[in-house]
């Protein structure tokens, strides 16, 4: 039981620190997107990159990585919720792969579609976060049906992936110092 809590209290502050780092991109493009016009093409690369970033980020999550695997082997009652997630990261990705090419024109040619860059970055900003309130009924499905005994595995490649996630960490600052 002890090990279940924790997993559970694990997803969730991952969920809130998902939810906090997407809102803080939200307010950095909504505040970019004001002063677009005068904004170089470098300062949309970069909010472009930071959306790309968490993008990978959400992939590398404990909820991607191990409760979603779960679910899919415990119960068919997620089934729905975890295509929308899937639809929605599609999505995502794709809005993504859409913007860098409007970038792309916009740096080549000058064209004026900034305000289709920022409906754009926008609803990338929309779909990221219904994919965590997705998530995070997921999280209310996974803690009734994974059985109690499974919750030790998943709790043990939580500790694995921070582990993991640490040494990478380590060895960026050791590149970085270099």
């Amino acid at each position: 039981m002890l090990t279940a809590t924790y997993s559970i209290i694990a997803l969730k502050v991952e969920q809130n620190r998902a939810r906090w780092t997407i809102s803080s991109l939200r307010q950095t493009i909504l505040n970019c997107l004001r002063n677009l016009r005068q904004a170089s093409g470098i300062d949309a690369e970069s909010l472009l990159g930071r959306l790309t970033q968490f993008e990978t980020y959400c992939h590398q999550r404990k909820m991607e990585v191990v409760v979603i695997p779960a679910l899919r082997r415990f119960t068919h009652e997620a089934d729905a919720l975890l295509d929308e997630i899937e639809t929605l990261g599609k999505a995502s990705l794709a809005l993504l792969r859409s913007l860098r090419d409007k970038l792309q024109e916009v740096l080549r040619s000058g064209s004026a579609v900034l305000d289709d860059i920022s409906a754009s970055l926008e609803q990338c900003c929309a779909q990221f976060y219904r994919r965590l309130a997705a998530e995070e009924e997921l999280v209310q499905v996974a803690e009734r049906v994974i059985p109690g005994d499974v919750w030790f595995g998943i709790a043990a490649s939580f500790l694995s992936e921070d582990e993991k996630a640490r040494k990478r960490k380590g060895r960026a600052v050791v590149d970085e110092e270099e």
